[in-house]
């Protein structure tokens, strides 16, 4: 049992499914103090198999993963991309330069394989206390549709012996097959995709490129990812194979890469290959009573674009610290209602726009090439592949107040709005001098504006009074340089009062002769009482 369960029989939270969603959410949650158990139906973890699809980590991820204190190990671990550069029959398009992003404090793409992820999540949750209950299999779910009880959990263990449970509540993380949305009856739809991947990792030698790549070609696309250590992911659409045929053979890489990628390379031998067809799919929900669907139990998109493990460390993030925070006593139970809108929709614009880029990479026609090539051209020419593209990828510009889930949207260029994500971080503070988040209560932020007030530190005391024992309050009076440029794109020229939820992402700003608005608006976010909170833990 982890080291925060207290009665087994009744945890907190009982999260299902150890995978890299699943392993983050219960982080968080022991982080907080949480009585949590985490329970996989795989009995052995086969440390050994090399095999691993996921492997991009993009920006907003590692942001998020600053709140478990396992973003700097990733980075360590891993190889950094500045840039995601397309091409098509061997012509550059244009590049989406991550080196060039305004204010994520990881300016790349990290490529990393998802067993290495693994690994360092695994050492953080064992930090933490946690155990994972391996060969645990969820085997019935009832009382679901009655909100104010914990439902009724039946678990098998390893020796065939069964074990009802009551958690308070149940987060699923159990993979796109889940037994948990199997038994809860929620719809999984997706449109059938009729494509074969081949995707393995291999030393290339010779004209390999310096950062991650798609190549676009009359019968197909081929993805080149460069990793730690000079091994290169290497994915491409390939045609079905047949049953027994075997894993993709190193010569078939090295010749889609030639054909495709106009490049003169040689694939050295892999340490593994594999094909597969993906199964797509979206739930109709993303919450049953008192459990809740993250990671791909929820939504299983395109590999086009490397977002789908991305997607879930935002679902984990999203719903660990408001779940923490109902548990310890400092939030509304509500506030779970904001989760499924937030993050169902935020999954449907991610899967549109990998769906749209494995279209636009698939182009047979030569005129529709020669349109999707000149698209590509105009958009590098003005600027849209870095205004749109890159927080798109990066996953920066997920907006939890405008839930509109179409892909390739232009998003805002104005001040920051509730619901968008400020570049603002869990601890510890930034180089440029930005300081840490709260990683469990809101965060009152004292915007001086371009230049503050002659009675800024008068303001400054009278905001800590009001908002003593709702909110921690950050004075950014004192930044200076970058951090107070970036700050100020978002919230510009004059003083303003915003409060910021743990994540980032802006609730509500308001003029600072106003801060009684933040403080309503706190006192709607608390229960009655906060007695008999657990406290988080630093381990």
């Amino acid at each position: 049992m982890n080291r925060k369960t207290t009665d087994p029989s009744a945890p907190a939270v009982l999260v299902i499914g150890a995978g890299p969603v699943g392993m983050v959410i219960t982080s968080e949650l022991l982080q907080q103090g949480v009585d949590v158990r985490l329970i996989d139906r795989q009995a052995v973890l086969d440390e050994d198999d090399p095999h691993s699809k996921g492997i991009l980590l993009w920006p907003r991820s590692l942001e998020l993963l600053r709140r478990i204190g396992v973003s700097e190990q990733l980075v360590a671990a891993g190889h950094r991309s500045d840039a995601v550069g397309y091409f098509s029959d061997g012509r550059h398009l244009g590049s989406a330069h991550l080196d060039r992003h305004p204010d994520s404090p990881y300016n790349f793409v990290l490529t990393l394989p998802q067993r290495e992820s693994e690994r360092i999540l695994r050492a953080r949750l064992a930090e933490l206390g946690g155990v994972v209950e391996r060969g645990v299999a969820l085997e019935a779910i009832e009382g679901v549709e009655d909100t104010g009880a914990a439902p009724v959990v039946t678990l098998r263990h390893p020796d065939g012996r069964t074990e009802l449970v009551r958690p308070s509540w149940v987060v699923a993380a159990d993979g796109p097959g889940s037994t948990t949305r199997n038994l809860l009856g929620i719809s999984f739809e997706g449109e059938p995709i009729d494509v074969s991947y081949a995707i393995g990792d291999a030393p290339i030698h010779g004209d390999a490129p310096k950062d991650t790549g798609y190549y676009y070609a009359p019968d197909g696309v081929v993805a080149l990812v460069p990793l730690a250590g000079g091994q290169y992911r290497i994915a491409a659409n390939i045609p079905h194979r047949a049953e027994g045929e075997g894993n993709p053979p190193r010569e078939l890489l090295e010749e889609i890469i030639r054909r495709r990628a106009k490049i003169d390379i040689t694939v050295g031998e892999p340490l593994w290959t594999r094909s597969f067809r993906p199964r797509l799919g979206m739930a109709s929900g993303f919450r049953r009573g008192r459990v809740f669907l993250a990671g791909d139990s929820g939504h299983a998109i395109s590999p086009a674009g490397g977002q789908g493990m991305n997607v879930g460390f935002q679902d984990a993030a999203n719903i660990a610290w408001k779940l923490a925070g109902v548990v310890n006593g400092r939030l509304d139970a509500s506030i779970l209602d904001s989760y499924e809108p937030e993050r169902l929709a935020s999954a449907q614009r991610m899967s549109a726009t990998s769906a749209a880029q494995a279209k636009f990479a698939m182009q047979k026609s030569p005129a529709r090439r020669l349109r999707r090539d000149a698209i590509f051209v105009a958009g590098r020419l003005v600027g849209v592949l870095q205004r749109v593209l890159v927080p798109l990828l990066s996953q920066t510009d997920t907006n939890y107040g405008d839930l509109d889930n179409r892909p390739l949207v232009l998003r805002r260029q104005a001040l920051a709005k509730p619901g968008e994500r400020l570049p603002l971080f869990a601890g510890p503070a930034l180089p440029d001098g930005t300081p840490a988040l709260d990683a469990y209560r809101h965060t009152v932020l004292l915007w001086p504006g371009r230049t503050a007030p002659a009675d800024w530190a008068a303001q400054v005391g009278e905001a800590r009074g009001l908002f003593a024992g709702q909110a921690e309050v950050l004075d950014l009076g004192g930044l200076s340089g970058h951090a107070a440029r970036k700050l100020r794109r978002h919230l510009g020229k004059e003083p303003v009062l915003a409060l910021v939820r743990p994540d980032g992402h802006l609730v509500e700003r308001a003029a600072v002769s106003h801060a009684e608005r933040l403080r309503y608006r706190l006192a709607d976010l608390a229960p009655a009482t906060t007695a008999g909170a657990a406290q988080p833990v630093t381990a």
